[in-house]
């Protein structure tokens, strides 16, 4: 399989090329594959008569299929937050029949996250190697991307906010900044990998285009998360990866963008702006509506998608968090809350594992960074139940795989050469004390 052009970091982890019949689960890496495109790109919404066809959950369940024919070929071993993600099913199956308020709608969001799981289980047990890994993020960084672009091109506006030209979270703007942030910090690997030139301005181009476009869609969630984001990024790659010129280019990046692009955020900020202030009070009473009714229902939530229902005003929690514990019960949000934190714990250990330069620990930095811009951005909205959430949690995932089997191959390497050679295998024998000789 090639690489994206241009864009491979060298490292010591890289995974040498096998040949098509060596490669195992390849069949199923195709088809994951070709989701992520679906997910990311939407060609859907791209290319007319894509829209009846229903291509998420067709690459999906082939996808799934294909592994399930090949699954012989691969040793199952589910990491925790896999393990955790099967437990939340099962919570989120429970508060169906116990849901006070409609058991059908709760019925239907199990199913439709159920997908989710499918999704997760074939990712940890299919992607192996760098490089399957490095096309999964290159698929979604370059979407992204691609997306950002084009609505900011041809975006439409909202009360002078940009909303994406595609449909799901693309279409609403907080969902769009979200989105956007969070993929920031992978083209910014991407950028560093590129060996062409060329390559190196188009990813600065579309690392610029993309920021501008969180600031037109004037998201005070994507403001917050791209500013934590940021942050990591300079901590990860600027002050720890000894590229201190990041420093002041951010700076002058941030002086330009809020001189140019942040009337709108910065409107939405203040007081002054009545339909903002209006939102945000709305926000709080969502906020604390959420809370009542997770007091209500601690074990069961009222089930998936029925806090809209109770809400008085047909309106999501805006709150990942709550919306968790008030449609799935306080033990679902413990779970929810656990496979986020297994995302940072299996960076640590990758950062721990592979060398801080290379190509695993370069995706860690900036998975960090995505990771820390989502916990943050998702308080102020509802995406505890979308494919973003747990890609980016299973990223890690695999990347901690890869550098646990590489550790592992390297010591076994040494430990196989210094037991052929003479002088060090005298090492492996019992030193003997001075005396007894």
């Amino acid at each position: 399989m090639t690489q994206p052009p241009d864009t491979t970091i060298s490292d010591s982890t890289s995974v040498p090329r096998l040949s098509v019949q060596r490669q195992p689960l390849l069949l199923a890496y195709f088809w994951l594959l070709l989701f992520s495109v679906v997910n990311f790109a939407r060609p859907e919404d791209w290319i007319p008569g894509l829209t009846r066809i229903p291509l998420a959950k067709i690459t999906g369940i082939l996808a799934f299929v294909a592994l399930v024919f090949a699954i012989g070929k691969v040793r199952l071993k589910f990491a925790r937050e896999l393990i955790y993600l099967l437990l939340l099913l099962g919570q989120l199956c429970l508060t169906v029949p116990f849901s006070p308020v409609w058991r059908g709608g709760a019925f239907q969001g199990v199913l439709d996250f159920s997908k989710v799981v499918v999704i997760g289980i074939v990712m940890v047990l299919v992607v192996r190697t760098v490089t399957r890994l490095r096309y999964l993020l290159f698929v979604q960084a370059a979407s992204v991307a691609i997306v950002a672009v084009v609505s900011v091109w041809k975006g439409r506006g909202l009360g002078g906010r940009l909303e994406g030209v595609l449909n799901g979270n693309y279409a609403n703007s907080n969902d769009l900044a979200l989105t956007i942030v969070v993929s920031l910090p992978l083209c910014l690997v991407f950028l560093f990998g590129s060996r062409s030139k060329l390559l190196k301005i188009a990813w600065a181009a579309a690392i610029s285009v993309m920021t501008y476009a969180v600031f037109l869609t004037s998201s005070r969630a994507g403001l917050i998360s791209l500013i934590v984001a940021v942050s990591v990024c300079l901590w990860e790659f600027a002050i720890r990866g000894r590229r201190r010129y990041l420093v002041t280019v951010v700076a002058i990046a941030a002086v330009v963008f809020s001189v140019y692009a942040a009337n709108g955020v910065v409107s939405r900020l203040s007081a002054k702006d009545e339909s903002a202030t209006e939102s945000a009070q709305q926000r709080r009473e969502l906020l604390i509506k959420s809370l009542k009714v997770t007091a209500q229902h601690p074990l069961f939530g009222v089930g998936l998608g029925n806090f809209s229902v109770v809400s008085g005003n047909w309106h999501v929690s805006h709150n990942s968090y709550t919306q968790m514990s008030s449609e799935g019960g306080i033990p679902a949000l413990v779970l929810y809350l656990l496979i986020l934190w297994r995302g940072f714990a299996n960076v640590r250990s990758v950062k721990r594992l592979a060398r801080s330069g290379g190509e695993l620990g370069m995706f860690a930095r900036a998975l960090r960074a995505s990771l820390a811009g989502f916990v943050v951005g998702s308080f102020f909205a509802s995406e505890a139940y979308q494919f973003l959430t747990y890609f980016l949690v299973f990223y890690t995932t695999i990347l901690y795989q890869i550098a646990l089997r590489e550790r592992r191959a390297n010591r076994h390497n040494i430990d196989v050469a210094d037991a052929n050679t003479p002088e060090k295998s005298d090492r492996l024998m019992p030193e003997q004390p001075a005396w007894s000789t």
